[in-house]
């Protein structure tokens, strides 16, 4: 069906060269068998799937069972527990204090008997790595309800600007 034949004179006398004949036919089969194996033993997606915690019905959740970090445009992370009040004051959570608060923000928590619950709030201009990287803190120190938001209220961050002049 498929083949290559060489039918080239050549004008050599001692030899007498015999056109070659090569059937293409089964490398072809092969090639397609081949691709039909990998298309149906590949995935062709590899879905990643986050677990998604939604909020259970009844009491609301106190404000005073939650974390609130803070994320500005320089790359600072801020914090404060509890509801936010004029008196609230940031802490600074840079380096390993970010891990070391949440954990023993889950450990006080626990010692309360409730669900330790972490919002980050994200300023104008933050990187999308800092998020990323809020957020895998979060989990590494077992904190299963966080939430994002992308505004900061006039208050936090006019005391984001005081720690600014620290």
């Amino acid at each position: 069906m498929a083949e290559i034949s060489n039918t080239g004179t050549r004008s050599s006398s001692r030899r007498s060269s015999t056109p070659i004949k090569i059937d293409m036919t089964p490398l072809v089969d092969l090639g397609f068998l081949l691709i039909t194996f990998f298309m149906l033993t590949t995935h062709l997606i590899d879905q990643r799937v986050m677990d998604l915690k939604l909020p259970l019905p009844g009491n609301p959740t106190m404000a005073d069972n939650t974390l609130t970090i803070l994320l500005d445009a320089q790359g600072r992370r801020f914090g404060y527990q509890g509801a936010f009040h004029a008196s609230t004051q940031l802490q600074p959570l840079d380096g390993r204090s970010l891990g070391n608060s949440l954990r023993s923000f889950r450990a006080l928590s626990a010692l309360a008997e409730e669900e330790p619950i972490c919002i980050v709030k994200v300023a104008d201009g933050v990187r999308y790595q800092q998020v990323v990287t809020i957020v895998d803190e979060i989990r590494s120190a077992a904190i299963d309800r966080s939430s994002l938001a992308d505004s900061i209220s006039a208050s936090e961050r006019s005391l984001m600007a005081g720690m600014r002049q620290r």
